[in-house]
């Protein structure tokens, strides 16, 4: 009861805060003098003067006291006729009203925000040489799934200094920038002017003619921690496309900041991922089997791509990691990078660029699950994914066996240090797309979007069965970024089987803790673990397994190598209990979660 009480608590504390927001009362796209409050309601009522606005509310909306917060209500959805005009500053979010006891994980529940017309989501622009800040937050926008939803910009047309945090942007089409336009410059072409900061977001499946997800006047955005994924530029052109350099990119301090992408994935998309101007920074990405790679075109040398992974891009066969618009003029800066097109322009051996011809790029199919390392020995990456309870997904590196120790992947560890002199240095971001801490020693830092990260240890599991029932679990989540050993590869990694029997996958071993032993533990490559009791018996079998992975193998002495866990499993006849499961892939801590946690202190572990 205490526990309820305090929720009901805190949920009436946060319906105190939240009073002066506007609240969306209804789905409906109206406009019309009622007690409910459309979003379009809502709207119209911020883009009054301030002094304008009624102290009654306007058509059920606003009133005295009312904030420039519109709130929406969670997986609700919200479907339009036609584009909704923003001129003034606000901001649009969902509203978890979730209790305490709740696990509320950002983007999961987001409202949606849906073109029924053949028309763009949101117009923004004041018209007004000042910019208005406008902030969208935890919203999934789709748009109208016809040929063409807008000229300019399939889902947002901006001209403002617009924020988008944990958004969806899917199904956008049109000719410039199927998902976002924006018009980066001013009326007389001399300054930026809108400008967009995306952070924690997913662009899949827009479409236009150039920029199929972004269309950009001028660099003039932001991007980090995003997601492209099968969006299309219909030109062969890249689909986060910019078509001027800055205004004044001399001004510029290399490695400048101004107008950035980093910690992003770029998957499947047909086009270019991104063309390079100069006033543009692009770092730590992944930029992975799409039609092209990086369109290199900043001929003041006023660009860079730095710490990133641009692989197995190309059509028919073809590598096009890069490419270069006046190839003779241009002086891209490319520092740290890992490529597989012989021809790219990496530089002086002092950049530090590797280029891998002709690697296998993903172990099994595009997206699903990852193929074992007995299944597949030499892809570089797993396949996207999105684990349960996250938001975006991404391509995780993989520890292959061929690796001889932590320095042998073309990906972990390539950092470099201002130390060897080189004026095109670039650091790596300070956390990975995941929010993974990197570490302060830029030496360790991994090439690409995702840190790979390793768990101190792995979070308790067991279950309650009936008297007949096995348990079966999987611990494949909870490894972190890497994979079990396989059984043949034990003896040279760990040496003969202390039991005396052979070898299980991940080298199993099991340590009993409270009880004597029970039952039989079976574990395979794919991480499903499997426990048979023997006989009907009533009570616990309490003990440890103890595994070794892709990563810890690289540890000394042996005993440093293994991960441990402890299971307990409860056997009880009917009626005697309630059944309960507890493994690392559910619960209030899932697999992410703890790599998450643990991987500052795994990494340390392990790159020693």
């Amino acid at each position: 009861m205490l526990k309820r009480s305090i929720g009901i608590g805190m949920l009436c504390f946060a319906g105190h805060a939240y009073s002066a927001e506007i609240a969306v009362t209804t789905t409906a796209d109206a406009v019309k003098d009622d007690k409910e409050c459309s979003l379009r309601e809502a709207v119209e009522y911020l883009n009054l003067a301030e002094a304008d606005r009624p102290e009654a509310g306007y058509m059920g909306c606003g009133g005295k006291g009312a904030s420039a917060v519109i709130v929406l209500e969670k997986n609700k959805v919200y479907r339009l006729d036609k584009k909704i005009s923003i001129k003034a500053a606000m901001d649009i979010k969902t509203l978890y009203d979730s209790s305490v006891m709740e696990q509320a994980v950002a983007g999961l529940n987001n409202a949606v925000i849906e073109m029924a017309g053949q028309d763009q989501i949101f117009h923004i622009d004041n018209n007004d040489q000042v910019p208005v800040k406008v902030s969208m937050k935890e919203i999934t926008f789709q748009g109208c799934k016809k040929s063409i939803c807008a000229a300019q910009g399939g889902i947002i047309y901006n001209n403002e200094t617009l924020t988008l945090e944990t958004v969806k942007l899917l199904n956008g089409f049109a000719n410039l920038g199927g998902a976002i336009y924006n018009a980066s410059f001013s009326a007389d072409a001399a300054v930026t002017a809108g400008s967009v900061t995306l952070q924690n977001s997913l662009l899949e499946n827009n479409s236009a003619q150039d920029g199929g997800a972004i269309y950009s006047l001028a660099p003039g955005f932001k991007i980090y921690h995003s997601v492209f994924l099968r969006n299309a530029s219909s030109s062969g052109g890249a689909v986060v496309y910019t078509l001027n350099a800055a205004a004044d990119s001399s001004k510029l301090v290399f490695p400048s900041r101004l107008n950035i992408l980093v910690n992003s994935t770029f998957f499947k998309n047909n086009g270019y991922a991104v063309n390079l101007k100069d006033g543009i920074g692009l770092n730590n990405l992944s930029i992975i089997k799409n039609a092209g790679g990086v369109m290199f075109d900043a001929p003041e040398g006023r660009g860079y791509l730095a710490n990133s992974v641009v692989i197995g891009n190309g059509t028919a066969g073809e590598a096009r990691d890069c490419g270069a618009e006046g190839a003779s003029a241009d002086k891209s800066i490319l520092f740290n990078n890992l490529v597989s097109q012989p021809d790219c322009p990496v530089g002086a051996s002092a950049n530090q660029n590797t280029v891998l011809q002709g690697p296998d790029v993903i172990a099994g199919e595009d997206e699903g699950a990852c193929s074992n390392l007995l299944q597949d020995g030499s892809s570089l990456f797993c396949p996207y994914a999105v684990p349960a309870k996250a938001f975006l997904g991404y391509l995780r590196p993989r520890m292959l066996l061929s690796y001889a120790n932590v320095f042998s992947s073309p990906i972990l560890n390539k950092g470099q240090t201002l130390a060897n002199g080189n004026a095109n240095f670039v650091y790596c971001e300070p956390a990975d797309q995941r929010g993974t801490a990197r570490l302060a020693d830029n030496l360790w830092c991994d090439r690409g979007a995702v840190e790979i990260a390793v768990p101190a240890s792995i979070s308790k599991l067991g279950k309650d069965i009936k008297p007949g029932e096995i348990v079966q679990l999987n611990i494949l989540e909870s490894l972190g970024d890497s994979d079990l050993i396989p059984k043949e590869q034990c003896n040279a990694v760990a040496g003969p089987n202390p039991a005396g029997t052979p070898w299980q996958d991940g080298c199993l071993k099991i340590k009993q803790k409270e009880t004597v032993s029970k039952g039989r533990t079976e574990l395979n490559l794919d991480g499903g673990l499997t426990y048979t009791p023997n006989g009907s018996w009533h009570g616990t079998d309490d003990f440890e397994i103890q595994i070794i992975t892709s990563s810890t193998r690289f540890n000394s002495p042996v005993e440093a190598k293994y991960l441990s866990a402890r299971v307990t499993v409860k056997q009880e006849p009917d009626n005697a209990m309630e059944s309960k499961t507890v493994e690392t892939s559910g619960g209030a801590l899932g697999a992410y979660s703890l790599a998450a946690l643990f991987g500052l202190l795994g990494l340390r572990r392990f790159k020693k």
